[in-house]
């Protein structure tokens, strides 16, 4: 069983139960140049010299501006635009934990032109059944770009420095603890339920600053979120970082002492595998393309420096196409076995 997906099963049966209580029930381009069925015939035995960009290509985002999954998709865009020379636009289609822009990018013509960035998240809204929309069948990888880890962050005032004392905390008083997260339905909430045994409720934040906002100010115990998103308030000492869902410790500096979920003997160790998917039926020869100028674009000294500034380093990045499709229905499998509902 993958670390990134481990927990025990009563654990993960009441998170599928919270998950289920917490959740309420075009610019398609113009085609240009080749049309997608002349494309389309150098399917199969397609090289990546086989496709010519010949216009914009667009990447949806399913994500508000300025979160991880946004700024990983914009460094990568500016990177990738130096290798197939053409402009690379970054759509955002935020809503319902990332299923509203999976929809919108499968939906879009499968030419060669509309890719989206995806994680693991929306595909466990549709296992826990929070959504009927079918993510893991209406899209496919093409390549992962990082894989982040997920900390847990508290206000500078609050009665607990590390993953072990707020375990002895919550046994003096149980139920009083929260923790921000960004998706209810997705591995931010899963790595609160995992690390502590439904002890502490997860509350939905629509806005990152928001959530930043109320830790500091005390308005909520804690935040679920990666190292780029609080960095500049733990180095102000406005947030103290109280653990991560690691097996092993952190290198960022300053953090190599931060306690891990293997620190406390749990093995929760979920973290958002933001990669680049396509459309089923988009020509082979596009994504060899694609797949081509993404790994010129992740190896970049540009995009390994916002990945080691954003904290995106402590774990393998990238991912070509096959490996990446192993590790997406892996994914699928395990996270069915754990979460499913059916």
């Amino acid at each position: 069983m993958k670390k990134r997906f481990l927990g025990s099963i009563a654990v993960l049966t009441a998170m599928t139960m919270a998950v289920l209580a917490g959740c309420g029930g075009s610019s398609n381009a113009s085609s240009g140049g080749q049309t997608t069925e002349t494309k389309a015939e150098a399917s199969g035995d397609a090289a990546a010299s086989d496709w010519t960009w010949d216009r914009n290509i667009e990447i949806v985002c399913p994500w508000g501006t300025g979160g991880g999954a946004d700024t990983t998709l914009r460094a990568f865009a500016t990177a990738l635009e130096n290798e197939i020379g053409v402009k690379v636009v970054v759509n955002n289609k935020s809503g319902a934990g990332g299923v509203t822009g999976v929809q919108f990018a499968s939906s879009q013509p499968a030419d060669g032109y509309t890719y989206l960035l995806c994680t693991q998240s929306p595909m466990l809204a549709q296992i826990t059944g929070a959504t009927d929309f079918d993510v893991y069948g209406s899209i496919k990888p093409l390549c992962q770009l990082v894989h982040d880890v997920n900390v847990f962050v508290a206000g500078k005032n609050e009665p607990y420095n590390n993953m072990e004392e707020l375990k002895e905390y919550l046994k003096s008083n149980p139920g009083s603890v929260k923790c921000g997260v960004m998706t209810i339905t997705g591995l931010d909430a899963a790595c609160v339920q995992g690390a502590f045994d439904g002890e502490v409720e997860a509350v939905a934040y629509t806005e990152g600053s928001q959530l930043n906002a109320d830790i500091v100010g005390g308005h909520i115990n804690l935040g679920c979120e990666g190292p780029a998103e609080v960095s500049a308030m733990v180095e102000s000492g406005d947030m103290k970082v109280i653990g991560a869902c690691t097996d092993q410790h952190l290198t960022l500096a300053g953090w190599e002492n931060v306690q891990t979920t293997a620190d406390i003997n749990n093995q929760t160790t979920y973290g958002p595998a933001r990669g680049i998917f396509y459309i089923p039926g988009t020509p082979d020869a596009a994504i060899k393309a694609f797949e081509a100028a993404a790994e010129k674009a992740v190896a970049s000294d540009s995009f390994q420096e916002f990945c080691k500034q954003q904290g995106l380093d402590q774990r393998q990045g990238w991912l070509g196409t096959a490996d990446y499709q192993k590790e997406w229905d892996s994914d699928y499998e395990n996270l069915n076995a754990l979460f499913g509902t059916k």
